[in-house]
Order: structure tokens, then sequence, then C-alpha cells
């Protein structure tokens, strides 16, 4: 049996394709673009801050695993008071004309304990067959899990690559019209990687736009294929953080983000999976969330335009909340 606790260095995820469970433990090492990835590696990023590698090839998982003990964190749970009054200060910016969309989090906490958090990620891969799974642990981050439903970018400049427009959300059963406030906040999506992947590339494709199905909830989605005339890595500089995870204007949604939220974001929103020299396969870090001593810090968020109401933002939240509380309730 292999064990494993908070004061390790690992990572455990589900290939996308064969769908085997992965294991590679090491030292996580900062990464740029001007590093030199020498074999396939995991990595994550702190969101809008550095990246880190565990330079170390992963095998597949053939042992028994253990992982337990995780660090203890204590984030602050804001009520939803807190929250609506957060989202309508960001509301009335968007109504001045100062931002046109910004992405504001926060945390859910729910008590939870195992003897062996790894038959969480296993219950995680039973139940979501798409999606990118993983279970790591950083000594100073601390122990996180998750799954994303959104690409930021895949492929290699021999192939080309892909990204996606992904924005808004509801329930897979919600067969209502999508709003005009979630297909804007959409377009500013869309509007912004194709403004970056024609500055530093060529679209070779994108398709119409169409809702994508992420477990219980939905969203908008528009695919594009395209070359890049530059590294990957150096692109992800440029591509990261899009206005899905941050806003538009892209430095004053951070400095709204700072004012407002009363949580570092840490891992949320960054992005994680696997790079080599040459090709990548990466996803932006959402329906995550950090597991401590005795309980789960789950991180949500919604984009918040001038047509948002406080109170269907916070409802959106409680809607991806339930992509780890329903595995949770299971457990």
């Amino acid at each position: 049996m292999i064990s494993l606790s908070g004061k390790d260095s690992f990572v455990i995820y589900q290939d996308s394709i064969s769908k085997n469970n992965n294991l590679s433990i090491g030292k996580w090492e900062l990464v740029n673009s001007k590093s030199v990835v020498s074999n396939a590696s995991f990595v994550f990023n702190i969101f809008n801050n550095k990246s880190y590698i565990l330079n170390n090839s992963p095998n597949i998982i053939e042992d028994e695993i253990n992982v337990s003990q995780p660090k203890k964190f204590n984030e602050k749970n804001i009520s939803v008071k807190e929250y609506q009054k957060g989202i309508n200060k960001v509301i009335k910016l968007c109504q001045n004309k100062i931002l046109e969309k910004c992405i504001i989090s926060r945390i859910v906490k729910v008590n939870f304990e195992s003897d062996n958090y790894y038959k969480m990620f296993q219950k995680l891969c039973e139940e979501y067959k798409d999606g990118f799974k993983y279970l790591l642990n950083h000594p100073k981050f601390g122990m996180w899990i998750g799954i994303s439903p959104e690409t930021l970018i895949d492929g290699s400049k021999k192939k080309g690559f892909y990204t996606q427009a992904l924005a808004g959300s509801k329930l897979k059963i919600d067969y209502s019209t999508w709003s005009s406030k979630e297909i804007e906040e959409h377009r500013y999506v869309v509007d912004f990687i194709r403004d970056k992947i024609k500055r530093n590339g060529n679209i070779t494709h994108q398709s119409k736009v169409y809702e994508k199905i992420a477990g219980d909830v939905k969203h908008l989605n528009k695919d594009f294929k395209f070359s890049l005339k530059k590294s990957y890595l150096s692109f992800l500089d440029i591509l990261h953080p899009t206005p899905a995870i941050a806003g538009i204007p892209l430095n004053k949604s951070l400095e709204t983000i700072n004012d407002i939220e009363s949580h570092q974001r840490s891992l949320y929103c960054g992005y994680i999976g696997i790079i080599d020299q040459n090709s990548c396969e990466l996803y932006v870090n959402l329906r995550c969330g950090r597991i401590s001593l005795n309980e789960i810090e789950l991180f949500v968020g919604g984009g918040i335009t001038n047509k948002s109401n406080a109170e269907s933002e916070y409802k959106e939240t409680e809607i991806k909340s339930q992509t780890l509380l329903s595995i949770i309730k299971k457990m």
C-alpha cells in the first residue's frame, strides 16, 4: 500500500483517454514560459500567480492507495447577505461602465472526514465520466480535489491547439431559454479568446454556440481550433485568466476581486493538467474544493454583469456546489 498525507507532494488524476488513474510523487517546483519540461508532468497554477510542476512522470496506479491527514485550513465562510452585498457592489460598477463583467466567488464549507480521501476521488471518477478529475497535495497550499469541465488549452504545435469559451450555468433539467445576461456573459468570453488567438496565431475552426453538459449542470460553449506563432507556455500568460474566471477589463476586475472576496482563491480558477515541452492538456480549475482536517471548502463563483441579480447569482453558486456535494453525500 502507498500511504500519502498532507505532508507529501503528489497528484492523482484520471487520464482523459484511457481512464486510468495515475499517480506522481515528487517535489513541486516553479515553472514558467521559459522552463524546459523534459517529460510529461503535472502542473497547477495559483490564480493569477505562480505555477508549480511535479517534474516526475506519472505511473498507472496498481497498488492500494491511502490518502489521509490533510493540513488544516480555515477560510472565512461569508453569509448569504454578505455575498449578495458584494454582488450588488459589482452590479453598480457594471452599470456605471467601470466594469463589463466580473467573477465573484465564495466558499461553501461542508463537514467531512475520511480515513482515505482516495475513496472520494474514486467516487468522483465513477459518478462523472467526462471532465478532468484530480486529487493533489502541496504541503503549503493543501489538499485539493476537483473535476473541471473547461479546457483551457489542449494540443501541440504539430497538430494544432484547442480551447473553448464556456460561460453561463443552469441545471441540466432546466429547459428555459438562456437569458440575455447569460448570452452577453458568454459573448465577453468568446470575444476575448478570439482576439487573443488572432493576435498570437490563426483560428483554423470555430464552432457555433451550443450547450455543453457537465454532470448535472449545462453551460453555453463555443469551440476554437487554432495554431500559434509562439510557444504554448508563452501564450498561456496571455490567455489566462480569461473573462470566464476574472472579468473585463482584466486589471480592474482583479482589483475588484481582491477588494470584495474575503478569501484567497489559491488553486481555484488557476489551471491544472499535463504538459511537456511540445504539448499540453490544461483545464481551468473549477468545481473544486480544498480538503481541510475535518471539512471541505468548496470554491464556487459566478459572472456578474449590469443585468445580474444578486439572489439569482447566489442560487447559481448553489447549483455549482452540487458537483462535489453530491459526491460527499454518497460517501
